[in-house]
């Protein structure tokens, strides 16, 4: 791999991460403002509810990092074949 392509490699790395921030950054703002609407709640459930919540969504974002870790072994592997 040329110096260029590592740049544009990572270049399109750091803006999929920064799309991903803004992204979720979204998320968050739209489960604020549902939870604003929300009829009155204990606070506790609220609580109990944003950390299964959260859970998920840190099961999910490992599961991405791990399909993305897999996609670059595929494409270094597919590189060298070629």
């Amino acid at each position: 791999m040329t110096e260029n392509e590592y740049n544009e490699t990572f270049d399109l790395q750091m803006e999929r991460e920064h799309q991903e921030t803004l992204r979720r950054m979204q998320e968050f703002r739209l489960i604020g403002e549902q939870i604003s609407k929300m009829p009155e709640t204990p606070r506790h459930v609220l609580e109990i509810e944003v950390r299964y919540l959260m859970g998920i969504i840190s099961e999910l974002e490992t599961r991405v990092k791990d399909l993305e870790s897999e996609a670059r072994r595929l494409e270094m592997l597919l590189t060298r074949a070629n």
